[in-house]
């Protein structure tokens, strides 16, 4: 598998006879399914939308127009490159792609507290997942802890750099 991709979608099962599928999502973009949108399998293979229907969530696939052609399809994990991600998927200010943030290092007043390994979705929130630094944990700290992604926690975020400034998150490390 290329390693410019990033999981888009899961696909489910067919729906009545013209090749529809059930599309889960698993971006936060659902802009990017529309007509001639192009997504990869795991070995490479090219997918480009023939339709898709938002209200239900139902897709197919170009040389996938019949349900025996679409049932191939079943349970298949889609991704797409970063670029074609980057310029479907329009980001608000403050908002970032995950892997853009994943494998930042996280730095508050100069001391390196670790480095993001996952973000989960908490209620109306992020946590960042933050692998601590091992310099750390030879004093006996946590090896992970999670820092809010809210204002009284995040000072600066640098993804060109993959680095992460933040405040009051040497506590929550030392509480964890």
């Amino acid at each position: 598998m290329k390693s410019d991709l990033v999981e888009v979608c899961i696909l489910g099962k067919t729906v009545g006879l013209k090749g529809a599928l059930k599309l889960h999502n698993r971006s936060d973009f659902i802009e990017q399914y529309k007509k001639g949108a192009k997504f990869y399998d795991k070995f490479g293979n090219l997918f480009s939308i023939k339709s898709y229907e938002p209200s239900n969530s139902l897709v197919i696939f170009d040389g996938y127009e019949s349900i025996e052609e679409a049932k191939g399809l079943v349970n298949k994990v889609l991704y797409r490159t970063l670029e074609d991600t980057k310029k479907s998927c329009k980001l608000k200010k403050d908002e970032y792609f995950y892997f853009d943030i994943i494998d930042s290092m996280v730095y508050e007043d100069g001391t390196l507290l670790g480095k993001i390994n996952d973000i989960l979705e908490v209620g109306a929130g992020f946590l960042f997942s933050i692998e601590t630094d091992q310099d750390l944990v030879k004093n006996n700290l946590s090896k992970q802890f999670y820092i809010p992604y809210q204002d009284n926690f995040i000072i600066k975020v640098d993804i060109s750099n993959k680095r992460i400034d933040v405040k009051n998150s040497m506590n929550i490390l030392l509480n964890s």
